[in-house]
């Protein structure tokens, strides 16, 4: 098994961090086409990737490193400052380098940068992201090395790409990535102004010449089209809705679903949308009754009324869940699958509801109404799910349900505690995937990974899924880790641990007059994805207004 280290940083993945604040009248893009203002929800707390424990940090870096590989739109793994990364046995990769790639701070890559880069996660905050797989590396020239393996490690080099590159001179006193990030990317840092604002230049110098991976009719251009990108930081959702509407910013990441309806109307706006890579769910505590007992478990997956969260909380964005896996995966799940599921263990079903509740509180011996409580934090579309939940289960005569709410940290503490699984509450959460399908199991289903050493709430286990999700982490076969992680998730929609309610959708708002080319990328940290992205044909530019 790799070495799994207790993380805290990924039960930031459970998403809903919201904070207070707004925005006084900005200024809006250069109007010539050569300024793209956009935001960030948050301030950005490092440059350093290895400190980078939050995904706004991550995106504001986005586009000034690059990793070896990238992973485009559709999940493919394309070469970056890679041109080649092949197999030479089950634990040893070689890795052949971009020649002529200068950083930032004007020193070329080379094979010893990327050894410095993985070596210096050792004992940082990010450690898990190169540790879990990494054991050695061997410089075989200037643009060659082979990496070996700590053990067979399938999401290798989609690991690869979450990996930025930094100059050697990171690793000593030579260079503080404290001060600014330094990378090879097509945009440079230039401004920081804590609170309000955070500014790239276009990198003249970047590595792409235009050549070989254009291949429609216009092609990419040997220079991002966008001189300036201005990051405005705003956190309040409504004003960055608001600030877009103005004209005073060209695009806003993830606006609220509510607004969503009437940014569409607008036609001004352009909304785009994406299946995204998370689901939200109402995890149980296994150790308490009658939650211990799996009917009554279904019992409430099966009162959670998906397709009217989705309708009257979310305006119709995104797909009922019925297991954890995303369909944004297709190489792993399909949509037969997720149906079957449904109609299995989790399809909204009052009458078969009462039945399994009837049958699990007469095993228990309990007298209902049971009274019991949904914890959740304060995200306004997930107070609204779960309060659809609450009515539901109290239509029963088995529930007498109330619903509390808590401060986002607040909350993530309270779960984190390590004995939610002890409490009488069902918790409102949610979880954030990426291109693996590891990345949906282990962390919210493995049996070593209860709280407090990561975010099992449920404290779900079950040997024979901790035995799937370990054997199918080392297997490369794509087919043959399908159908391990199917009957994975067959075993542990059977247990229901969790009542899975929604997979997400990622949606992006941008000025139609001004902003052209934009894509929305599916995952958490990669929205300005399409900004300058040669290796996907991708780019954005401006219109002018």
């Amino acid at each position: 098994m790799p070495p799994f280290t207790t993380s805290r940083r990924r039960l930031l993945r459970w998403v809903g961090a919201a904070g207070a604040a707004g925005l006084a009248g900005c200024a809006g893009g250069s109007g010539d086409g050569s300024e793209l203002v956009a935001t960030l929800g948050a301030d950005v707390s490092t440059y350093d990737p290895t400190q980078a424990n939050d995904t706004t940090s991550r995106k504001a870096f986005g586009l000034v490193y690059e990793p070896l590989v990238s992973v485009d739109f559709e999940g493919t793994v394309r070469p970056t400052l890679a041109t080649a990364v092949d197999q030479r046995d089950d634990r040893t990769w070689r890795i052949s380098l971009r020649e002529g790639v200068t950083f930032h701070d004007g020193s070329d890559l080379t094979a010893a940068d990327v050894v410095a880069t993985f070596e210096r996660y050792e004992g940082t905050p990010r450690e898990s992201d190169v540790y879990l797989w990494y054991d050695d590396a061997t410089i075989r020239d200037d643009y060659t090395l082979d990496v070996t393996l700590s053990e067979p490690y399938a999401p290798f080099q989609l690991s690869l790409g979450g990996v930025p590159i930094v100059p050697e001179a990171a690793a000593t006193d030579a260079l503080d990535l404290s001060n600014g990030p330094v990378g090879t990317g097509p945009y440079a840092f230039d401004t920081h102004e804590p609170d309000r604002l955070y500014r790239l230049v276009r990198n003249d110098d970047h590595w792409y010449g235009g050549e070989g991976e254009a291949d429609d009719g216009d092609g990419v251009p040997d220079t991002p089209p966008i001189e300036t990108l201005t990051f405005r930081i705003i956190v309040e959702q409504s004003s960055q809705v608001a600030a877009l509407r103005a004209g005073d910013i060209d695009l806003a990441n993830n606006p609220p679903a509510d607004a969503v309806a009437d940014l569409r109307a607008d036609d001004a706006i352009t909304v785009s949308e994406r299946l995204a890579g998370g689901f939200e769910m109402l995890v149980f505590p296994l150790a308490t009754s009658p939650f211990s007992n799996r009917d009554v478990r279904e019992g409430i997956a099966r009162l959670v009324p998906r397709q009217e969260i989705i309708d009257s909380v979310y305006g119709g964005i995104g797909q009922p869940a019925y297991a954890p896996i995303s369909p944004l995966l297709s190489d792993y799940t399909s949509e037969s699958f997720l149906q079957e599921m449904g109609e299995e263990y989790m399809r909204y079903d009052p009458e078969q509801a009462r039945e399994l509740l009837e049958r699990g509180f007469s095993a228990l011996d309990i007298s209902p109404p049971y009274e019991t409580t949904i914890v959740t934090n304060e995200t306004g579309d997930r107070v609204r799910w779960a309060q659809l939940v609450r009515d539901e289960l109290n239509r029963t005569d088995y529930f007498d349900v109330s619903l509390e709410q808590f401060e986002w940290n607040t909350y993530v503490g309270r779960v984190l505690a390590g004995d939610s699984h002890r409490s009488d509450a069902m918790m409102a959460l949610g979880w954030s995937g990426g291109w693996d399908p590891d990345t949906y199991l282990r962390s919210v289903f493995h049996g070593e990974q209860s709280t407090p050493s990561c975010c099992n709430a449920a404290h779900y286990a079950n040997d024979e899924v901790d035995r799937l999700l370990d054997e199918a982490l080392t297997v490369y076969d794509t087919a043959e880790r399908r159908e391990l992680y199917e009957q994975a998730q067959r075993r542990i929609v059977s247990d229901a641990p969790v009542a899975f309610v929604r997979f997400g959708t990622r949606i992006e708002a941008f000025r139609s007059d001004t902003v052209e080319g934009f894509r929305t990328y599916p995952l958490d940290s990669g929205e300005f994805t399409a900004i300058y992205a040669p290796w996907a044909n991708t780019y954005t530019s401006l219109g002018g207004g």
